[in-house]
């Protein structure tokens, strides 16, 4: 089953709009609020158990661990301020309790210190996402700039 692509800007009161599963919509709309809250635990709380997880991005960063994870995103917050998130799902498919979606994904940023100018930045990603027990989670994941 594929979806049709929304615009960045169809995203309306934190929600995708389309026909996705509820499943992505419910899990990213989540995701890009962690992102803007620099909330790591919510981010976390959204990945597979370590012995199924892997997230890996275009600039060799590899983790396989919730411990891995929280690393990377301390450091993506040390960073950057995130001012605002948004997607958009390009595709998706849907066997049992798995859900693979391709999506793009757009963060107004700024580099830390305060006062740096704001900037657009897009990543392409590439979710696997399985059910596990009443919750879906994130059990792959790849980003690259696009």
């Amino acid at each position: 089953m594929k979806s049709q692509p929304e615009t960045l800007n169809e995203r309306q009161g934190g929600r995708a709009m389309g026909n996705q599963p509820e499943a992505i919509t419910t899990l990213f709309d989540q995701q890009a609020e962690n992102y803007q809250q620099r909330y790591i635990d919510g981010m976390l709380a959204h990945y597979a158990p370590d012995a199924e997880l892997l997230f890996w991005s275009s600039e060799n960063v590899s983790c396989t661990t919730h411990s891995g994870l929280r690393v990377w995103y301390e450091s993506l917050f040390d960073q950057f301020e995130i001012e605002s998130v948004q997607y958009r799902l390009e595709s998706f498919w849907e066997s049992g309790d798995v859900i693979g979606c391709c999506s793009i994904w757009q963060f107004e940023t700024r580099m830390k210190p305060e006062g740096s100018a704001t900037e657009l930045q897009s990543l392409r990603a590439t979710h696997i996402l399985r059910k596990l027990g009443n919750e879906w989670k994130i059990v792959h994941l790849h980003a690259s700039p696009q």
